[in-house]
């Protein structure tokens, strides 16, 4: 949990120091993330899981002259990690995979046309299931399984490049879906 808090004050006060000197950046010609816009990301991740992330978003605030603007949406997560394991009498191989959905906030800040830089946060509950099977050189096998119920966080400061008024790429650094590091395609709507 301090990590979380770490990342989402370093990014907040880079962001406001940032928006302090704003007469030091170039005019923009129109907000990427203007009041009322949708978007839906989705992105890949890798960390100490396999991620994969749905994200819906809609700007509800705009200010500081269109450069910045409040999100709030809901996310559907998937993390996905196997290992296997061989001895000398037995092979054996661990399966995780949990799903969460949950809501999200974030801060968008505009530095230069087409881009969109962020910090979000999320908190939701989902299902995380294990299977770990032991395959023994006498024929034998033994599985264990499990399933039970998470509660889950997010953490976020990623940026978006807009090809186009509706398509982007992103790239994301963080904690989402047990993955550290994301890419992605957003569609703004």
């Amino acid at each position: 949990m301090k990590k979380f808090f770490g990342i989402f004050v370093v990014a907040i006060a880079f962001f406001a120091a940032t928006a302090q000197a704003q007469n030091g950046l170039p005019a923009i010609t129109k907000p990427v993330f203007d009041k009322g816009d949708n978007i839906v990301s989705l992105t890949l991740g890798y960390g100490s899981r396999f991620g994969q992330r749905l994200v819906y978003e809609r700007s509800v605030y705009t200010f500081l002259d269109g450069r910045a603007s409040v999100g709030v949406g809901a996310a559907f997560s998937n993390g996905i990690w196997t290992r296997k394991y061989s001895y000398s009498y037995y092979n054996h191989r661990d399966f995780r995979d949990y799903f969460t959905l949950g809501v999200v906030g974030s801060f968008h800040y505009q530095f230069i046309d087409k881009l969109d830089t962020y910090v979000q946060i999320g908190l939701g509950g989902g299902a995380s299931i294990y299977k770990d099977t032991w395959s023994y050189d006498d024929g034998t096998k033994n599985v264990y399984k499990s399933t039970h119920g998470l509660f889950d966080w997010t953490s976020t400061v990623g940026a978006r490049w807009y090809f186009n008024d509706n398509f982007a790429v992103n790239a994301e650094f963080g904690w989402v879906a047990g993955s550290y590091i994301m890419a992605g395609v957003t569609y703004k709507f």
